[in-house]
C-alpha cells in the first residue's frame, strides 16, 4: 500500500513539474505557443465548452428531443427518461407523420450521435494530457527534447478542426431535420402530436389562471349528440366566443377545435357547475372521469 501511494506521489510530482514548464516552452518553442492557443479554445468556445459536459451536447440533443415529439402521437404515454435514450437507442412508437421520415431523422441523428461519442473521447484525453499532463497521447517532456512539437500540433489542430466541423454538422442535421419533420407535420399529420399536445396542456394552464376562491363556472361543449369538452371559465360567454374564434385561427390544431369546426353550427355552451374556482376544479375532474368527453386531454383541475 505504501509504495503504491509513494508511486502515486511520484507520477503527480511529474505532472506537476512538467506543468511548470509551460511557461518557459511556450517562448522557446513556437509550436508549443501555438499548441497551447488552440487548447485556450476548449475553455472559451461555447460549441466546445458544453460539448465537454456532455457527449451528447445538450444544445443538439434537447433540439432533437423536441423535433422526436413532433413525429409522435398525442397518444402516447412517454416518460422522458425513453425519449433520452434516442441518441443511442429507440423503441418505434405511434407516430402522427409519415414513419420513413422519423426513421431517416432517427438513423441520421444516431449515426451522429455515435460519431459524437468516439470524437468525446478525443477531446477527453487531448484536454487531460495538456491541462493535467496525463500522457494519454501526448507526453510533452519527450515532445519538446526529441523535437516532436511539430507533428503534436498537426496532431491537434486535425482534432480541434474536425471536432468544430463536427458540431457544426450536427447543428446543421437537427436543423434540417426540424424544418423537414415541421413541415411533414403541418402538412400530413393525421392526428396531433406529442409537441402540440404539450403546447395544448400549457396553454389551457395560462388560460385558467386564478385564485381558488375566485367565483367561476364549469361549463360543456356540446353539439345535438354528444359532449365533447369539460372547462372552467370566469366568464363563460367570453371564453366560449374564444373558443370558437380559437378553432378556425391559433387554436385550430386543438383536438376539441376539430369538433367545433365540424359541428360548429351545432355547438352550444352549457353551465353545469359553479362555485369557487377550487370546488370547480373538482367537479371538472370528476365530470371528466365519469363522462370521458373526447376533447380533453387532461385529467381536468388544472384551472
Amino acid at each position: 500500500m505504501e509504495e503504491a501511494k509513494k508511486f502515486i506521489q511520484e507520477l503527480d510530482n511529474n505532472r506537476k513539474e512538467v506543468l511548470s514548464h509551460f511557461d518557459e516552452w511556450r517562448e522557446l518553442h513556437p509550436d508549443f505557443k501555438r499548441i497551447s492557443e488552440i487548447m485556450e479554445n476548449f475553455k472559451t468556445n461555447d460549441l466546445l465548452v458544453e460539448y465537454q459536459k456532455n457527449s451528447l451536447p445538450t444544445f443538439i440533443g434537447d433540439k432533437a428531443i423536441e423535433i422526436y415529439k413532433k413525429c409522435l402521437s398525442f397518444k402516447v404515454k412517454l416518460k422522458m427518461y425513453k425519449i433520452d435514450k434516442l441518441g443511442y437507442s429507440y423503441t418505434p412508437m405511434p407516430y402522427c407523420i409519415n414513419s420513413e421520415k422519423v426513421k431517416l431523422f432517427v438513423d441520421e441523428y444516431q449515426t451522429w450521435g455515435r460519431k459524437s461519442y468516439e470524437i468525446w473521447h478525443d477531446v477527453y484525453y487531448l484536454k487531460e494530457d495538456f491541462f493535467n499532463n496525463r500522457g494519454y497521447k501526448f507526453k510533452w517532456e519527450f515532445s519538446v527534447k526529441y523535437d516532436m512539437l511539430k507533428y503534436d500540433l498537426q496532431k491537434i489542430e486535425k482534432i480541434y478542426n474536425e471536432t468544430i466541423e463536427f458540431l457544426k454538422s450536427g447543428i446543421e442535421l437537427i436543423n434540417k431535420y426540424d424544418e423537414i419533420i415541421t413541415l411533414e407535420y403541418e402538412t400530413n399529420s393525421f392526428e396531433m402530436s406529442f409537441s402540440e399536445r404539450e403546447k395544448e396542456i400549457k396553454q389551457l394552464q395560462e388560460n385558467y389562471l386564478g385564485s381558488d376562491e375566485e367565483y367561476c363556472y364549469v361549463y360543456t361543449l356540446e353539439c345535438d349528440f354528444f359532449v365533447f369538452y369539460v372547462g372552467i371559465a370566469f366568464n363563460p360567454s367570453e371564453r366560449f366566443e374564444q373558443h370558437i374564434r380559437g378553432a378556425f385561427y391559433d387554436e385550430s390544431h386543438l383536438f376539441k377545435s376539430k369538433f367545433i369546426q365540424k359541428y360548429h353550427e351545432q355547438v352550444k355552451q352549457k353551465i353545469v357547475y359553479e362555485g369557487t374556482r377550487r370546488d370547480c376544479k373538482k367537479f371538472e375532474r370528476e365530470y371528466i372521469s365519469k363522462h370521458n368527453p373526447l376533447g380533453n386531454m387532461t385529467e381536468g383541475g388544472e384551472g
